[in-house]
């Protein structure tokens, strides 16, 4: 996957805006969606088209239990859209919390009990008609709208203000998913047993440079070049093999330096084997100038390549032939 060649395709996704009734979500969310270009749904205001009466009457005619299968069909519906901006109502979180978080960026509305209080209509809200009622509400839902939320936004200062902050979240949440989801290749480095003694085990075979180093060149390289890589080391076979397995699905280019495991384990031979990613094996010194026993690695046929004897700029190597083979 070549990162440059998803630059400048949009990313597609929903905007979801929870809260409790009267935080301000509905007015943010709709001039959100205007300033964004994005069509706009309002929850509530759909169900009430289907139903054809309001809210409060469909809870006194029908039942809070019925109003809740309601607002899950209409959930359903709306996040099966693409690219909009969905104001859901307060309590949807209740039955549909698993529905507004997937695939979505969800933004929580905030807003102190006291101001909701002094603003509300009455009888518009079919829940909070007994005093003290939107603050269980709000001890209730408060950690599943947390749980939930990939921007917390405090309606405090007025909806103006209010819009403007979700503007500038969204916008930078945005780009930052949009290079972490669309556009990022993600690599994984593997090393093997003794690699953590780095800097301090045979300094004239393997180098003065510590493990931390490497890890902060391999992380210096990749921040550099716009795409990520998550390193491990491990002294156990199993716990090599664990970790090849469990990059199926997760790594676009796994890259290992197997240590020792590299001259006589044919089960690190058949985990690269199992796994559909390319693997690049590394050596930090140069395994064919040294003992007879380092000469020939049985990893090595499992992977599409090997490179040996470059010191600390082999992993470099093999993270730039991932970035470039597809350019």
């Amino acid at each position: 996957m070549d990162c440059r060649e998803k630059r400048d395709k949009p990313r597609v996704g929903n905007i979801i805006f929870i809260g409790l009734p009267g935080s301000g979500k509905t007015v943010i969310s709709q001039e959100a969606a205007r300033a964004l270009g994005m069509p706009w749904h309002d929850a509530d205001r759909e169900i009430e088209a289907s139903e054809g009466m309001s809210v409060s009457e469909i809870f006194a005619a029908k039942g809070e239990p019925y109003f809740r299968e309601a607002e899950t069909r209409c959930l359903e519906r709306l996040t099966g859209l693409s690219g909009v901006v969905i104001a859901a109502g307060g309590g949807a979180v209740l039955k549909n919390a698993e529905l507004i978080g997937r695939g979505a960026t969800v933004v929580y509305v905030t807003r102190p009990v006291e101001e909701i209080l002094k603003t509300l209509e009455p009888g518009t809200r079919p829940l909070l008609s007994e005093p003290g009622k939107l603050y269980e509400l709000y001890e209730s839902r408060r950690g599943i709208y947390e749980s939930l939320a990939d921007i917390t936004l405090n309606n405090g200062a007025g909806i103006q203000d209010a819009v403007q902050k979700a503007l500038n979240e969204l916008r930078r949440g945005a780009a930052a998913a949009y290079t972490k989801e669309r556009c990022l290749m993600k690599l994984l480095v593997v090393n093997g047993p003794n690699l953590n003694l780095l800097g301090t085990r045979e300094p004239d075979v393997y180098g003065h440079g510590s493990y931390s180093e490497l890890t902060g060149l391999i992380a210096a390289h990749a921040s550099e070049n716009n795409i990520g890589a998550d390193v491990v080391q491990y002294n156990g076979e199993g716990d090599l093999i664990d970790a090849i397995q469990g990059a199926a699905g997760r790594y676009d280019g796994l890259i290992i330096n197997p240590g020792a495991l590299t001259h006589y384990s044919y089960a690190v031979h058949d985990a690269l084997k199992a796994v559909p990613i390319d693997a690049v094996e590394v050596h930090i010194s140069n395994i064919s100038a040294r003992e007879e026993f380092r000469n020939r690695s049985v990893t090595a046929p499992a992977c599409i390549g090997q490179i040996s004897g470059l010191g600390f700029y082999g992993y470099v190597a093999a993270m730039d032939y991932f970035i470039k083979r597809d350019v």
